[in-house]
């Protein structure tokens, strides 16, 4: 074994040392292979899931399923909550073979409470892996902040410049004349019976 991968490996396995619950949940995915592939650097790994530990080596011949994309995109897929996957996914992070068991795998490490900051310095070294992931949180806010902003911007034109969607006050008077409408309907149709029956 390379001491880049039993560096990874100490580091992925800690929590599992740690927390006997944590290691409870490797038993499920015992003899499955994970390969990660880095594409931004250029590496690859296999996580094999063992009753005890996660045992990382170079690639092998199979694997269940294989996580391919830049470290950053890693990063992010592992630290997004369960309704952000899709994104993270949407933004050229690659799964192929058992996506069921890449999300098994993720729900693992989410509970175990893995470091991959500290897991990607490993790799990458501390600056870069640091850099990255402070990177990644101000990209992050800065998506949600256009995001927010993109979506005001598109209500104020929308109503404003094109007026394709009405004021809230216009929402308001129409909604008073429909209720206004209804309610001179229903006199109406109490006169018409009231006539009807002369």
């Amino acid at each position: 074994m390379t001491p880049l991968f039993q560096a990874l490996e100490q580091a992925i396995n800690l929590p599992f040392r740690l927390d006997s619950e944590a290691r409870g949940g490797l038993a499920p995915l015992q003899g499955r292979i994970m390969r990660i592939v880095f594409t931004k650097p250029s590496w690859a790994c296999d996580l094999t899931f063992r009753a005890d530990r996660i045992a990382v080596t170079a690639p092998g011949d199979r694997c269940d399923v294989t996580l391919k994309g830049s470290v950053s995109q890693f990063i992010a897929l592992m630290r997004a909550k369960p309704e952000q996957a899709q994104e993270v996914m949407a933004s050229g992070l690659r799964i192929e073979g058992d996506v069921e068991c890449a999300f098994a795998i993720k729900r693992l490490f989410e509970r175990a409470r893995v470091d991959w900051e500290e897991i990607l310095a490993g790799i990458v070294g501390d600056a870069p892996a640091h850099f990255l992931s402070r990177g990644l949180r101000h990209a992050k806010k800065s998506v949600e902040y256009a995001a927010a902003r993109l979506a005001a911007n598109a209500v104020e034109f929308a109503q404003g410049e094109e007026r394709i969607l009405p004021q809230p006050q216009e929402v308001e008077a129409f909604l008073h004349d429909v209720d206004s409408l209804r309610d001179n309907v229903d006199r109406l149709a109490q006169r018409v019976l009231r006539l009807g029956s002369r």
